[in-house]
């Protein structure tokens, strides 16, 4: 969901940081609407940081760990991102020139020619 990965910095791959601080990085939890949770589960959208952490974790389970996921990540001074639907959806507006008009063809970023 493009609303939740809110850019992962690009690291070089012998000096990338662990796996824990690219995930707290790169992702964020949106609040829970049960319409949402009901069509997409938790782990997309209340629980994105865990479903990166975990990929294999059921949503149940996401929402479980999420406490101890946050506490966590916070005690070792990581970020654990959270936003609201309306600032991610300013950001959209604010930013779409650069997100959607300006954005290389999808073959150029897969590398299909």
């Amino acid at each position: 969901c493009l609303s939740q990965h809110i850019g992962l910095p690009m690291f070089s791959r012998d000096k990338k940081p662990q796996r824990i601080h690219m995930m707290s990085l790169g992702v964020l939890n949106l609040p829970r609407l049960p319409v949402l949770d009901w069509a997409f589960g938790h782990s997309l959208i209340s629980c994105h940081v865990e479903h990166h952490l975990f990929p294999r974790l059921s949503d149940n389970m996401c929402l479980k760990v999420k406490p101890v996921v946050s506490q966590f990540l916070r005690e070792k001074q990581l970020p654990y991102n959270e936003d609201s639907y309306l600032a991610r959806f300013r950001l959209f507006l604010h930013h779409y020139q650069e997100l959607m008009v300006q954005t290389p063809p999808i073959t150029e970023l897969v590398g299909l020619q």
